[in-house]
C-alpha cells in the first residue's frame, strides 16, 4: 500500500529535477548569448529568472493563442506547434530585453534579443518533446 502512494510523489519531484536541468541549461546558453552581445556576463540569477519568466509568459501567451485560434486551422498540430515556438521565443526575447541590460544599461535590440533567445527556446522545446515522448511510451 504505501509503495503505491510514493511512486507518484516520486515521479513528480523526478519531473520537477529534470525541469530545473533544462531550465538551467537554457539559461546557460542565454547567458553565454548575451555575453557575447553585450561583451559582459550577466548574474547568472537574473538570467535564471529571465528563463522562468519566460516559460510563465509563453505560458500565457499560448493558451491567449489557443483561444483565440480555438475553431480554426491553428487550434491544433504542427500549426499550432509552430505559433506556440514564436510565442516561447518572442516571450524569453521579452525577458531579454526586460532584465537582461547591458553594463551600461543599455537593452538589446529585438532583433538581437529574438537571435540571442533562439537557442534556449529549441533547446526547451526538444526537451518537452522528449518528455512528451517519454512520458507517451
Amino acid at each position: 500500500m504505501a509503495h503505491d502512494s510514493v511512486t507518484p510523489l516520486l515521479a513528480a519531484v523526478g519531473v520537477l529535477l529534470a525541469a530545473i536541468a533544462y531550465w538551467t541549461i537554457a539559461a546557460w546558453w542565454l547567458r553565454a548569448g548575451v555575453a557575447r552581445a553585450f561583451g559582459a556576463r550577466p548574474a547568472f540569477g537574473a538570467v535564471l529568472w529571465t528563463v522562468l519568466f519566460g516559460v510563465v509568459v509563453w505560458a500565457m501567451l499560448a493558451v491567449t493563442g489557443l483561444i483565440l485560434a480555438h475553431g480554426s486551422a491553428l487550434s491544433s498540430g504542427p500549426p499550432f506547434a509552430a505559433l506556440a515556438f514564436v510565442l516561447s521565443l518572442l516571450a524569453l526575447a521579452l525577458g531579454v530585453r526586460l532584465f537582461l541590460p547591458g553594463p551600461d544599461g543599455a537593452r538589446l535590440r529585438w532583433t538581437r534579443a529574438l537571435a540571442v533567445s533562439l537557442l534556449p527556446a529549441l533547446w526547451l522545446w526538444g526537451a518537452a518533446l522528449a518528455a512528451a515522448r517519454y512520458a507517451a511510451a
